[in-house]
């Protein structure tokens, strides 16, 4: 899963967590509805679905990489 060879290297969560961080990286506000980033990063990855992005979301919580606020919106740790 962290690396997975079958279905190419879209869905990596390495491969998936650079994309969010780039979308979250572009964004001008503090922190960002999961929904609302989900449709950010939808709309340059496609092919990913929405269990794939959580998967990478999760990944990054794991890394202390991104943090929930107290409302449950996604922000880059500093």
């Amino acid at each position: 899963m962290i690396i997975d060879n079958v279905s190419g290297p879209q869905k990596s969560l390495y491969v998936i967590g650079a994309s969010i961080l780039s979308v979250l990286r572009e964004s001008t506000e503090k922190s960002i509805d999961p929904i609302r980033l989900f449709d950010r990063f939808h709309n340059s990855n496609s092919k990913v679905s929405l269990n794939y992005f959580y998967f990478g979301l999760d990944w990054l919580y794991l890394l202390n990489v991104i943090e929930l606020d107290s409302f449950g919106n996604i922000k880059l740790c500093s």
